[in-house]
């Protein structure tokens, strides 16, 4: 079987619920729907499909036992000794020995054996009738336990054909949803997302009721009224199932030209269906890729925490002016993932930066949680909150005195001109984050701020009379996807406006992929620009990034270096599930 497409996308489903597929075409199948969440809806339908056979048990199971008719055959036993001897004794009777006795001994045997022979058959009369008797009854059993059997027989092929019936009308029922999914509902909801927790069921309850009138005192019927807890009721869709199921069925069985043409148009207009349902135009994948210097995804906004329905670990190596005073060396290391019993993503962050060759450290560790509400299939709003707590600590012994400092850039501050000593050598702070993500199907958007609190920040001062706080650092972004049908071409393209003191920029970005091979950069209105290149695999990518940007310190481009590397893990049996609001 080919690699799971939109083409065949059915078949692997099929294959999934009967327990056809390998471990190996599990997997396959399962990073297919973890690169298109929209599929989510069929899953959850061909799961709703499957039909366990019934356990049916008679209530007089005791009554197919078979028992041997012991009576009947000792009454053929007795029967035929009986009668052996009864042919016996008038064989006797009839032929004498004429050698052995006159004819008065004769007439006196046969006057005596008549008798004997008359009390015998009198006897033998009365066994006889004793011994139908019991055959009697036992024969009336026996055409009972055959009778019994009969019945059963014709029950079990009864509910055999209605079985096969209630499975006609549900995959007739899943054929009509199909029908009312891809020509009735409209363009927008149509194009809606999927994988988000919406009202969706396989019919309207007027149609299982209209099924449920036309099939009751039937096992079917029975079967109808008993339907699993997930089939629900089609809100966008609710009108379009009062005609009646059987004549729709009959409409699409029949093989006149008219209902062979409404046969047509009905593949056609599912076949179109299935192409607004994949548009090859703009799209959003949650899972966005920037150029930012030394910033995550969720750093670029707090709501990608927990956009995939898979655990994401992403880490962060940069190298930033590489020999110069305010070189800096930064490690970052990310993981989130959705869970659903808190109906969010949580994700926690560490981050750690060496600066001006171990004169200052910085080190910090955020928890974040963005909870996922999903307000039509179309717009999914994440708000999400972030708690921060680090430390600064200062290497006195490294200090020279140098007069500025450049920890983040465009802001420079005086750092102990003349060599001033320090007032301390650890610095502990916290702060909150707040951010909003509305991610749509064909493009996402956000907006947060960091350092709410604005933490009190005196590293460079030498005096504790300083009253520095850190500024708030304020990021707005928009962007989409691009990903062709065969999804062997890939395009991303991103604005991002950042503010933080005295940094103000805007980037405007693009990443490719062509296959598993990643490139791609942004340019700045400062004129700063950065590039890169890597690989990308289902749950692997790494990419090398180069950037020449503005010092403040130096004023002017320099370069700095940039390795970022992301791994995703999934689990088949957990799938991501929205608020609906």
């Amino acid at each position: 079987m080919s690699n799971p497409s939109f083409s065949n996308i059915d078949r692997w489903l099929f294959e999934l619920m009967e327990g056809n597929l390998s471990p190996e075409q599990v997997e396959q199948l399962e990073a297919f729907l973890l690169r298109h969440p929209e599929l989510d809806v069929d899953r959850d339908v061909w799961e709703l499909a499957k039909i366990d056979k019934p356990d049916v048990q008679y209530a007089h199971q005791q009554k197919f036992i078979k028992r041997r008719p012991v009576g009947l055959y000792m009454a053929a036993g007795f029967s035929s000794i009986l009668t052996f001897i009864f042919i016996a004794i008038q064989l006797y009777l009839v032929h004498p020995d004429p050698l052995q006795a006159s004819d008065s001994v004769l007439n006196g045997r046969a006057v005596a054996g008549a008798d004997q022979t008359a009390a015998s058959v009198q006897d033998m009369n009365m066994v006889a009738r004793q011994g139908n008797s019991k055959a009697n009854a036992d024969g009336k059993m026996i055409n009972s336990a055959l009778s019994a059997e009969e019945t059963l027989k014709n029950r079990l092929e009864e509910l055999n054909n209605e079985l096969k019936e209630a499975r006609s009308v549900i995959g007739h029922l899943m054929d009509l949803n199909e029908q009312a999914i891809s020509v009735k509902v409209s363009p927008k909801t149509h194009n809606e997302e999927v994988g988000m927790n919406t009202d969706l069921s396989l019919a309207s309850e007027e149609g299982l009721n209209t099924i449920i009138a036309d099939n009751e005192g039937s096992q079917t019927a029975e079967v109808l009224k008993t339907k699993p807890p997930g089939l629900i009721e089609l809100g966008n869709s609710r009108n379009w199932m009062n005609a009646s199921t059987a004549q729709a069925g009959k409409r699409y069985s029949s093989t006149d030209y008219s209902e062979s043409f409404a046969s047509k148009m009905h593949k056609m207009s599912r076949a179109i269906g299935r192409m607004l349902d994949n548009p090859v135009a703009l799209k959003n994948l949650k899972d966005p890729v920037f150029h930012i210097p030394g910033m995550l995804p969720a750093d670029v906004n707090l709501g990608n925490t927990g956009t995939l329905p898979a655990t994401r670990v992403q880490t962060l190596s940069r190298l930033q002016w590489y020999g110069l005073e305010n070189e800096q060396f930064i490690n970052q290391m990310a993981v989130d993932g959705y869970v659903y019993a808190i109906r969010g993503g949580v994700g926690v962050q560490a981050s750690h930066s060496y600066y001006g060759g171990g004169q200052i450290l910085n080190s910090n560790v955020a928890v974040t949680y963005s909870p996922k509400f999903s307000v039509s299939r179309n717009v999914l709003i994440e708000p999400a909150i972030r708690f921060k707590m680090g430390n600064k600590s200062l290497d006195q012994d490294k200090i020279t005195g140098f007069g500025s400092a450049e920890m983040e850039r465009e802001n420079v501050h005086e750092f102990y001109p003349g060599g001033i000593s320090p007032t301390g050598s650890q610095l502990w702070y916290r702060d909150l984050g707040l951010g909003m993500m509305v991610n749509t199907r064909w493009f996402f958007a956000g907006l947060q701020v960091d350092n709410l609190l604005r933490h009190y920040d005196n590293i460079y001062s030498g005096t504790s009379a300083s009253s520095r706080r850190a500024g708030q650092h304020v990021v707005a972004t928009i962007g989409t996807d691009y990903e062709s049908k065969k999804e062997q071409i890939g395009l991303s393209p991103y604005l991002v406006y950042q503010q933080k003191e005295q940094l103000r920029e805007t980037w405007g970005g693009l990443n490719a992929r062509f296959k598993w091979l990643t490139f791609g950069g942004a340019v700045s209105d400062n004129l700063d620009f950065s590039a890169s290149a890597g690989v990308k695999f289902n749950r692997f990518a790494m990419s090398y990034q180069a950037d020449y940007l503005h010092s403040a310190m130096w004023d002017k481009q320099l370069l700095s270096h940039q390795l970022s590397i992301k791994f995703i893990t999934f689990n088949p049996h957990k799938r991501q599930k929205f608020l609906t609001l």
